[in-house]
């Protein structure tokens, strides 16, 4: 069975993010801040994205990578792969990932277009968000995938 180019950009960002989530364990603990925030693609907001904060680490330090994926209105609460709330506070790569886009089989084509250009699901995707004690609701805005 074969996976579709996006099937397969899912598949590594999420293992990616598992590991790093997995090997953070082995480090010292780590100050955790809520995160809560909303998705919008092309001005709407977007249920049913997978959100992942990576930590950009300029001590070496392990860190850490926080998820949610989006509910109604586009709304999502960070927590962290061992189910702790929150993210660590500074500055993190944002991975997104449609879990509603179709996936139709090779060679088929899909009836409605993806909502969500997939280099976001990439860490060259250009996506970043400051985490702060305190901060305001962080609002992750891209722009309808273009066909």
């Amino acid at each position: 069975m074969k996976m579709s180019l996006v099937g397969r950009e899912l598949t590594s960002v999420l293992t990616i993010a598992f590991l790093a989530g997995v090997s953070s364990g082995c480090s010292k603990p780590v100050k955790l801040v809520p995160v809560e925030g909303v998705v919008e693609i092309g001005g709407q907001p977007a249920e049913g994205i997978v959100v992942q904060f990576l930590p950009q680490a300029s001590d070496g330090e392990k860190r850490p990578t926080s998820f949610a994926t989006t509910g109604a209105g586009g709304s999502f609460s960070l927590s962290t792969y061992d189910g702790k709330p929150g993210a660590v506070e500074g500055t993190h790569n944002v991975l997104l990932a449609d879990t509603l886009e179709e996936r139709p089989a090779q060679g088929a084509r899909a009836v409605k277009p993806p909502r969500l250009d997939s280099r976001y699901a990439t860490m060259s995707g250009g996506l970043t968000a400051t985490v702060s004690d305190g901060g305001e609701p962080i609002k992750v805005q891209v722009p309808l995938a273009t066909p």
